[in-house]
Order: structure tokens, then C-alpha cells, then sequence
């Protein structure tokens, strides 16, 4: 018994570390400071991006506008986090909700393209109880709360959602 004892904290954190590193998640002052106003307000959604009911914010941080910032960034396109890219354009969700937190997604591959770069960004927040929501919700499997369609070169939409753990992508079948 004395050894089943003495190697159980042991056993757990090798559980812990099956799982994956405990990374923790930015801090919170990053959503609270808000958008970074550059010539006025800057542009800010909003929705139940977490699924919890409550008003949830989502803004860009265009390349380069927060030089010092570090911690991980998501990734939903690799579904893995990463280190921060102060040189990539950085979408940023503030939750209400303590699981979903402050979230800063990066993908310089998807973001890295003429429609991201030039004008409006292609975001569009997708409620959930719209009717073109429905075709989605075939491909995003757990999906909670409202999604954000994030517009491509093809002209053929991505969305980003929530499925209750972390934010993830799902591609329509749409050709070109």
C-alpha cells in the first residue's frame, strides 16, 4: 500500500502530461484593455461567441501593435497553441466566460492573404439562430454559442466556433 502511495503523485502528473502541457491562458488585461485605437474607435464585434448567454467581444490586433505582448496564441486551422507572432495579425476573442477566457488566434498562413491585409476584414459574426447557420452546423460537431465566418480569396467562408473546450475551424464543402 505504501508504494501505491508514494508513486500516485507521480502516476498523476504523468496523466497531466498525457494530456498536454498546462498551458495557462493570456491574462485577462489583454481583453480588458480592448481594441487598440489607432485613428478613432477601432471596429469590435460582438456575440455569444462562448455559448454562455452572456455578450462576448472579438477585435483585431493588427501586425505589429502589441510588440511586447508573449504567451500562447491558438491556432484552430493546426488545432495546437503557439508562442505569440508580434509580426502576424492576431484576432482576439474576450469571453465572458472563464472557460473560454481571453483567446488570441493566429494563423499567419490563413491571415497572410490580400483580403486580410487591405480595407474591411472579411469577419462576419454568424448568430447562431440565423437560418444560414444551419448548413454549419453539420460541419462544426459541438458547436456552441454564435460563430464568426472569416472570409477567404475564393470567396468561400471559414468558421470559427466554440465547442466548449476551445475555439476550432470548419470548411464548407463549397468549391470556388
Amino acid at each position: 500500500m505504501k508504494i501505491i502511495v508514494r508513486w500516485m503523485p507521480a502516476l498523476l502528473l504523468g496523466v497531466a502530461l498525457a494530456r498536454g502541457p498546462a498551458v495557462a491562458a493570456p491574462g485577462p488585461t489583454r481583453c480588458e484593455a480592448g481594441p487598440p485605437a489607432a485613428d478613432g474607435a477601432a471596429r469590435q464585434w460582438s456575440g455569444d461567441f462562448d455559448g454562455d448567454r452572456k455578450a462576448d467581444r472579438l477585435w483585431l490586433l493588427p501586425p505589429g501593435s502589441q510588440p511586447r505582448a508573449s504567451g500562447p496564441v491558438r491556432d484552430p486551422w493546426k488545432d495546437r497553441l503557439r508562442r505569440f507572432d508580434a509580426s502576424a495579425l492576431t484576432l482576439v476573442v474576450a469571453a465572458s466566460s472563464p472557460a473560454a477566457g481571453c483567446t488570441l488566434i493566429q494563423n499567419r498562413a490563413f491571415f497572410a492573404t490580400p483580403i486580410w491585409e487591405e480595407g474591411e476584414k472579411p469577419l462576419k459574426v454568424l448568430v447562431r439562430s440565423d437560418p444560414a447557420a444551419r448548413d454549419w452546423r453539420r460541419l462544426a460537431r459541438g458547436w456552441r454559442g454564435d460563430g464568426v465566418l472569416l472570409g477567404t480569396e475564393a470567396g468561400v467562408d471559414v468558421l470559427l466556433f466554440w465547442d466548449g473546450r476551445r475555439f476550432r475551424i470548419a470548411r464548407s464543402g463549397e468549391l470556388p
